[in-house]
């Protein structure tokens, strides 16, 4: 019996050698959420695969559907790709790594690879850092992993001052209840993830952080995604050994 062969738009989030002569990739579709694939052949540059078959590259693409991998039939270029620079492309490795850990394979999310594609296109023109930052809060709601930021998790009191966070715990801990080994939440901070949470990417309004909110944010979420996943991300050392995780003074999206 022949595989079936589905078409889809798509965005692909990860790309390596497989074998000899082949790809492995990732890419995150609009219709059939995040699909594994073999592209056969693609590390021959003269093939299709081969020189589509990049990191972040939005795809049309008819695949194979297979027992344990599915495999790359055609594809074709939707759009150019984005010239991203090195900053650029590790910011963009963060949200590609985490949106991989925190779904699953061939379960439709359109919100998700909406999401991406215009993260990816926004990173090219605004502040890269803010705007992987609230890609991955927008993606923590999607996945229904959101961390609990408006009230304490333990007494369930609503919080408008200072805080703690609790990445065991999933949220905000109040004064009264905190132990000693949380993370300061201050409200500047929980402001600023306010305020990512809503930015639209289609036509995003500038505006100023200052860089301990954006320093405490990354820190939170970072450590919760990791305790989330159960594992460390590799983008994160990428852009450590870049050392371009430092926040300036003040930071404009």
């Amino acid at each position: 019996m022949s595989s079936t062969v589905y078409q889809d738009e798509v965005i692909i989030l990860k790309v390596k050698d497989w074998q000899t002569a082949d790809k492995y990739a990732v890419c995150f579709s609009r219709a059939h959420g995040k699909v594994p694939f073999i592209a056969y052949g693609a590390r021959y540059a003269r093939t299709t695969g081969g020189r589509l078959i990049q990191p972040f590259a939005l795809l049309d693409v008819q695949l194979y559907s297979g027992k344990r991998l599915d495999s790359l039939k055609t594809c074709e270029l939707i759009a150019l790709p984005q010239q991203l620079d090195i900053k650029q492309m590790a910011y963009a490795s963060v949200v590609a790594e985490v949106t991989e850990a925190l779904t699953e394979e061939h379960q439709p999310q359109e919100d998700v690879y909406e999401l991406l594609v215009s993260a990816v296109n926004l990173l090219v023109r605004n502040n890269p850092r803010l705007v992987a930052l609230s890609a991955l809060c927008k993606l923590l709601v999607l996945t229904g992993f959101a961390p609990v930021y408006e009230v304490c998790v333990n007494c369930g009191k609503e919080v408008t001052g200072n805080a703690f966070f609790s990445v065991v715990q999933g949220g905000l801990i109040c004064e009264d209840c905190h132990g000693g080994e949380e993370l300061l939440f201050d409200s500047g901070a929980r402001k600023m993830l306010e305020e990512l949470l809503v930015l639209d990417f289609n036509d995003p309004q500038p505006f100023t952080v200052r860089g301990g909110d954006l320093m405490q944010l990354e820190q939170i979420l970072y450590r919760f995604i990791v305790y989330q996943i159960d594992k460390p991300l590799k983008s994160l050392s990428f852009l450590a050994q870049l050392e371009i995780g430092r926040a300036s003074c003040r930071e404009r999206v």
